[in-house]
């Protein structure tokens, strides 16, 4: 795509990238809180949910005793989490989760390094393969198994290489957008924007498959909220809202906070957190391979979303575009020669198809 960028466009583009790269190094942003009261954060409570559940309290109970007790909203519903991915940790276990959260990190590391066969030379699609592992990292850290967000990034991710490669395949790519769907909410936008593709393209069937997810989702949406409210209190807390238009500066801390670029200083952190974007970029809008744009969309209204709505202490829903963002680490070398390109007012070299 930025092969194909006129030259005023480009020279704004990199200025637009030079004042990106000041800010990132030179703006200091508010700490993060991650803990409540006591040190207690959201790790802590899911996994006493689940401890609770596995004792055979009803997960709704219990998640609503320690939200009260912990001092977490209960108001409206959908502060609490949706009870899957604790059910299944009260069933086999935390370390079994684990695992299986490593599966799929491996399944999307080779899924990905398949996506642009025929497209990228053997050494680019190594190194995707490598960005990927890097992006998904954060599943070797036994805490995080029981964050919702990476889960859902995990199994959109994959659905969105095996898209990429196989554009028949989206019957796996709904059972995994459902699998990240009935853990967290948050990967709706990713079933409306497959929705939105299937109808464009007159896919009716795909389509009729989709809007059945979104009406399960729905019905299973509202069997939530009716717990919710059953054990909801007048008294319990309500939540602060997420009306708070944090800026791109959300986007940046959500991605370093959940992938190891937390171990930077946090200004060379966001620096690197902003590159994937500019190697996503690389693809052709133009080209006929649809299910890469799907992707570029998808990151980018996961971006915004994060930008409009994410507060300091939300910055875990960074994960849900983890490993597919971190994709754009290995097209970033293609981005800057396209981009050296267009400034040169070069003809336009044969951009990545999309």
């Amino acid at each position: 795509m930025l092969a194909r960028l006129p030259r005023p466009f480009a020279w704004l583009l990199l200025a637009a990238l030079l004042l990106a790269i000041a800010w990132c190094l030179w703006v200091t942003p508010p700490p993060v809180r991650i803990a409540h009261s006591g040190g207690y954060t959201d790790f802590h409570l899911y996994r006493d949910v689940a401890a609770a559940v596995a004792r055979g309290e009803p997960y709704h109970r219990a998640a609503a005793a320690l939200h009260r007790a912990h001092h977490y909203p209960l108001k409206p519903f959908f502060t609490m989490r949706l009870p899957t991915l604790v059910e299944a940790a009260a069933w086999l276990g935390w370390p079994t989760l684990q695992a299986i959260s490593v599966a799929l990190l491996v399944a999307n590391v080779f899924a990905w390094i398949v996506a642009f066969e025929d497209r990228l030379p053997l050494i680019e699609r190594l190194a995707i393969g490598g960005a990927v592992a890097f992006g998904g990292s954060m599943v070797a850290d036994s805490v995080l198994t029981a964050l919702h967000e990476q889960w859902a990034g995990l199994l959109l991710s994959l659905a969105l290489a095996l898209r990429i490669r196989w554009p028949r395949s989206w019957p796996i790519a709904w059972l995994l957008a459902a699998a990240a769907l009935a853990i967290r909410e948050l990967a709706l936008p990713f079933v409306l924007l497959a929705a939105t593709a299937a109808l464009l393209r007159r896919e009716w069937r795909e389509f009729a498959a989709w809007a059945a997810l979104v009406a399960l989702f729905a019905a299973f949406m509202a069997l939530h909220a009716h717990a919710v409210a059953a054990v909801t209190q007048p008294g319990d807390l309500a939540s602060q809202g997420w009306r708070t238009l944090a800026g791109p500066a959300a986007f940046l801390r959500a991605v370093v906070y959940t992938t190891p670029l937390q171990q930077l200083p946090l200004g060379w952190g966001r620096l690197l957190a902003l590159l994937p974007a500019l190697g996503w970029c690389a693809l052709d809008w133009r080209s006929e391979a649809r299910d890469a744009r799907i992707s570029q969309l998808y990151l980018a209204g996961y971006a915004l979303m994060v930008t409009l709505f994410g507060r300091a202490d939300t910055f875990y829903w960074g994960a849900t575009i983890e490993p597919a963002y971190a994709v754009g680490y290995a097209l970033l070398p293609r981005a800057l020669a396209q981009l050296y390109d267009a400034l040169r007012g070069a003809p336009a070299a044969q951009p990545l198809p999309a």
